[in-house]
């Protein structure tokens, strides 16, 4: 199936859902493909999920080191229920109800250029692990930046 959109994001973390709203608010047609959860690692399983986990052995060392304070206990599976909460138990389902509700239709799937102007959606598992191992096997080095250059694009 074949589908115009004035913009596809590919990718919903924190740029991807910028991308999005702006493009909507100026009254664009778009679309989101994104493979895994609507925003992205720092919402899901990094940023949020550390920084929840951190600052409770943070605030009871805290504590221990105030004067008349005492007590501060650890409770690990309040803070693992909390975290849980916090990454909202790893369903965007609520992200993507309101992207649709907005008129953004939202692909749940990987994606790729496959063209001037094109954006194909819904790959194998084998070809996106091919496509993220091509990715990663070029490090950004410096003599490879310059006019018409990408490191990890260009290259084969």
């Amino acid at each position: 199936m074949s589908e115009s959109f004035d913009a596809v994001v590919i990718g919903a973390g924190p740029a991807g859902e910028v991308m999005v709203s702006r493009l909507h608010a100026a009254g664009k047609r778009v679309t989101v493909v994104e493979a895994e959860l609507i925003g992205g690692e720092c919402g899901y399983w990094a940023c949020i999920p550390s920084k929840t986990l951190l600052r409770a052995p943070e605030a009871r060392i805290e504590a221990d080191r105030a004067e008349g304070v005492s007590g501060a206990e650890l409770n690990w599976p309040a803070l693992r229920d909390y975290r849980d909460y916090m990454i909202r138990y790893l369903d965007d389902s609520g992200q993507v109800r309101s992207y649709t509700n907005q008129g953004v239709t939202v692909i749940k799937a990987s994606a790729r250029l496959s063209g001037p102007g094109t954006v194909e959606a819904g790959w194998s598992d084998a070809e996106r692990r091919a496509h993220g191992h091509r990715h990663r096997q070029h490090p950004a080095d410096p003599a490879d930046r310059g006019p018409g250059r990408r490191p990890g694009l260009d290259q084969p």
